[in-house]
């Protein structure tokens, strides 16, 4: 096998305030817009808003309101507020997803959560299966746009502008109904073939929905 192929990574803050994620996940590479209300997510919003506005974004364990360090996942992404508003009931952010990092302390002091980590720079090794799951990406990216409105109808041009192939990866699995689960999966796998694939396989299931949908509505009328 190839040795793995990886990219120059930012350095990190000793520590970071992390932002507990219930049922979803931030991918690097990619951005997000989140919805904080909860008061350890408002804490680490504000600590980082006056610092470097680096943070941890990290999905948790169970439902529970008000997580502490049990709670929290083991492997998370760093990312940086880009943009903040403050809305009636939470606070709305963007955040750029910028590395994978394993956590390796978390600790919690009143409201505030934050942790240390350490970078899990991800496989970008370029073999031919990648080149294969890079062009089923976008043959599968097509097809959606064919049968439905509701995906962002730049996709297309957004897809084939992409040439890193993790950054494809994680573009589309950003955009994907896929399950919590499935997503913190994604991150946590370390070969970037196998990244690949589960995202075509869910890009696949998400087509053929999409197909019989169609089929369904054809039917009917």
């Amino acid at each position: 096998m190839s040795e793995l192929a990886t990219t120059p990574l930012p350095p990190l803050p000793a520590r970071l305030p992390v932002i507990p994620l219930r049922g979803t996940v931030v991918f690097p590479h990619t951005l997000q817009p989140l919805a904080v209300n909860r008061p350890v997510s408002v804490d680490s919003v504000n600590r980082a808003l006056n610092g470097d506005r680096m943070v941890l974004l990290v999905q948790q364990a169970g439902e529970i309101d008000d997580p502490g360090p049990d709670a929290i996942r083991d492997i998370g992404t760093v990312g940086v507020i880009r943009q903040m508003a403050k809305g009636p009931a939470a606070i709305q952010i963007v955040v750029e997803g910028l590395v994978r990092v394993r956590i390796t302390d978390v600790a919690r002091a009143g409201n505030l959560l934050d942790a240390a980590a350490e970078v899990r720079p991800d496989d970008e090794t370029r073999e031919i299966e990648v080149e294969a799951y890079i062009q089923r990406l976008r043959e599968l990216s097509d097809k959606a746009l064919s049968f439905t409105s509701g995906l962002p109808q730049d996709l297309k041009a957004l897809v084939a502008g992409i040439d890193q192939p993790l950054r494809l990866c994680y573009v589309i699995a950003s955009m994907l109904d896929m399950k919590g689960e499935d997503k913190q999966q994604l991150l946590e796998e370390a070969r970037l073939v196998n990244k690949l694939r589960a995202v075509a396989k869910a890009l696949s299931r998400e087509v053929t929905l999409l197909e019989l949908k169609g089929k369904i509505e054809s039917e009917a009328q």
